[in-house]
């Protein structure tokens, strides 16, 4: 989903030629950095896999909750951004009907043709994907799937919590301040 919404953005400013604007290419750089990290938990929790329980070998389940917990937290915020790069474009285009059509046809093909490079019906095709992939029935569904489908928000929080190994920054932090080995004992 990020490398096509990255694509999508981008094909998109590439043809009006906003690449080259240091607004536009910050929220390019926030859509990879959003892919970069999934694609580092994922990568991260296979080099670190840990034995199971049963013996076999599974993906480091604190890098792969923290990596999913961030994929879905984060797509509303990508998505959006992707939108704003796309434009209200995706919103008002003609569909493909229209620029079948005759009388309708030539006036588009007219307008939506930027040189010989982008034709009316490449920009027709790479909007109606931008507007597919962001702003249609598919992409609320797709966003609503994310978001609740697989668990709420809370559930991914507790998975993090619970598959993290919290002795290393208690025992950093022990060594750090001088905290005496008591703190570690049980309360009465």
């Amino acid at each position: 989903m990020a490398d096509l919404m990255i694509g999508a953005a981008l094909w998109n400013v590439k043809q009006t030629g906003l690449d080259k604007l240091p607004a536009v290419r910050e929220k390019l750089a926030d859509l990879v950095c959003y892919r970069e990290g999934v694609n580092a938990h994922l990568i991260a929790s296979i080099a670190e896999a840990q034995r199971s329980a049963s013996g076999l070998l599974m993906p480091h389940q604190s890098l792969l909750y923290a990596g999913r917990e961030h994929a879905c937290a984060n797509l509303p915020q990508m998505m959006h951004i992707a939108r704003e790069l796309c434009g209200g474009q995706i919103c008002v285009m003609p569909n493909a009907a229209s620029f079948a059509a005759p009388g309708a046809r030539e006036w588009l093909e007219k307008f939506y043709t930027l040189n010989d490079n982008w034709l009316a019906e490449d920009r027709r095709k790479l909007l109606a994907f931008a507007r597919d992939l962001l702003n249609s029935d598919y992409a609320g569904h797709h966003l609503t799937f994310v978001q609740f489908a697989q668990a709420p928000h809370f559930n991914h929080l507790n998975a993090v919590y619970n598959a993290f190994d919290f002795s290393g920054p208690l025992e950093f932090v022990k060594k750090a301040a001088g905290l005496s080995d008591r703190v570690g004992g049980k309360a009465d």
